[in-house]
């Protein structure tokens, strides 16, 4: 495949223009792995390795043209994401954020190992170049990353089937971190960036969490778990990005969004004396936080949210898609993707199943009918080698989100007898034998 930089990008052009209101401080240049771009309140960080296909074709200058487009899109989101989350951003105080972009989701995941996610903020890369910047204080501590196909317009949510694109997502995030910090529970970190998300989007207000609520009413039915346990940071990671957008937008309607950011900055984590969590958020403190800032009791709350949920008419997509979610269908057709005769087809529906915020029903039947069908599997050293790849992404999703050790270590022995059959070129047992474990562990089902 052509490479845009295999010999060096020694014709970067200098047009010093304004387009569509987003100001090019500096023209791109080459920095170690990446062609750096900078703009007002951002740093633009491309993988220098990325396809000449990847860019802006249609334009004289393509490398430059998908720089700005980039560029503007996150203009756009944090403008956008300022205003709904009440949290504006000072790049001139913070410093300029910064964004890591990879031509591809594989390679995002291959280069950061991070396998379930399609997006994520941690802190700068410790690279001289990088290290450099930051101590001048013109870079924020924390960056993000992502990839050419969320950017600059997103993906659905990868394994929890939210309809939200990332980037903004990942630039709350860098907003909640820089302006607030602290320890938080995770569910309220994540639900700060999804309630921003959805409420920054296009689509009306009455439809954001619309599909979130129905899955979480099927959910608290169906499991019965106290919802409100999520905010100790003690529970399972099922429905918490889920639980926090929803509870904070429920939250906000009540007592508008500065009380909830009141009610966030106050909570501190604790040691706590529970058997399996050691350090999170007491019932009592968020009961002393919830009567200072909406004069309700904990148990008040509790009933008022869940009787909120109740209130929820439950739609024939609103199932589908909650045991779409359940079922993982996803994250089982990312890793049976190698196998499956149709498999790069089928992760691209898969994804357009939440295109635009809607739950596309059509497009979800075709794909849970296709990975369930065993003609649709091809079986090859090479797709066996492809698929063996896919184990780093199962083990990923086995640490974070089975909490038994038994049923941890039962998977993990199951892949190392997987292993032993694609080296021995059993690889009708080894297709047999993949299958049935992603159907058999990689669910939410009980």
């Amino acid at each position: 495949m052509r490479r845009l930089f295999r010999c060096g990008y020694s014709v970067l052009t200098a047009l010093g223009l304004v387009l569509w209101g987003v100001v090019a401080l500096a023209n791109p240049i080459v920095e170690g792995d990446w062609v750096r771009y900078e703009t007002e309140r951002f740093f633009v960080y491309l993988w220098k390795e990325t396809p000449l296909e990847r860019l802006g074709l249609g334009s004289p200058d393509p490398l430059r043209a998908k720089l700005e487009e980039i560029a503007l899109s996150l203009e756009n989101d944090l403008k956008g994401i300022e205003a709904a989350s009440q949290l504006p951003y000072d790049a001139a105080l913070h410093g300029k954020i910064a964004i890591f972009v990879y031509a591809s989701l594989e390679e995002y995941q291959r280069r950061t190992g991070c396998y379930l996610c399609s997006g994520h903020v941690t802190a700068v890369p410790n690279t001289p170049e990088i290290q450099a910047l930051f101590a001048t204080g013109r870079l924020n501590r924390y960056a993000v990353y992502v990839h050419l196909d969320n950017t600059p317009r997103g993906l659905g949510g990868l394994s929890i089937g939210l309809p939200q694109e990332v980037v903004p997502h990942e630039l709350v995030h860098v907003l909640d971190l820089t302006l607030i910090g602290g320890s938080k529970p995770g569910t309220l970190r994540e639900g700060l960036a999804v309630y921003a998300t959805f409420k920054a989007d296009a689509t009306p207000d009455e439809l954001q969490f619309g599909l979130t609520n129905q899955h979480l009413r099927l959910f608290a039915e169906t499991d019965t778990p106290d919802l409100l346990s999520y905010l100790t940071g003690c529970s399972s990671r099922r429905f918490l990005y889920s639980f926090g957008g929803s509870f904070i937008d429920f939250f906000a309607r009540k007592a508008g969004i500065g009380a909830f950011l009141d009610f966030y900055r106050r909570l501190q984590g604790e040691r706590l004396t529970l058997p399996n969590c050691s350090f999170g958020f007491s019932l009592e403190q968020i009961d002393r936080l919830f009567r200072q800032t909406l004069q309700q009791s904990l148990d008040q709350v509790r009933q008022e949210y869940h009787a909120y949920l109740r209130t929820i008419e439950l739609t024939e997509d609103g199932q589908f898609s909650y045991d779409f979610v359940m079922d993982q269908i996803f994250n089982r057709a990312i890793y049976l993707e190698p196998l499956l005769i149709e498999g790069a087809e089928l992760v691209r529906l898969t994804r357009a199943v939440w295109a635009g915020g809607r739950f596309d029903k059509a497009k979800a039947s075709y794909v849970r009918e296709y990975i369930l069908n065993a003609r649709n599997y091809a079986v090859s050293a090479e797709r066996v080698a492809n698929a063996v790849k896919n184990f780093a992404r199962v083990r990923s999703f086995v640490s974070n989100y089975m909490d038994d050790p038994a049923t941890r270590s039962q998977v993990e022995q199951r892949l190392r007898e997987l292993e032993e059959l694609a080296k021995t070129e059993r690889f009708e047992e080894f297709n047999d034998g993949f299958v049935a474990l992603v159907f058999q562990y990689v669910t939410w089902r009980r």
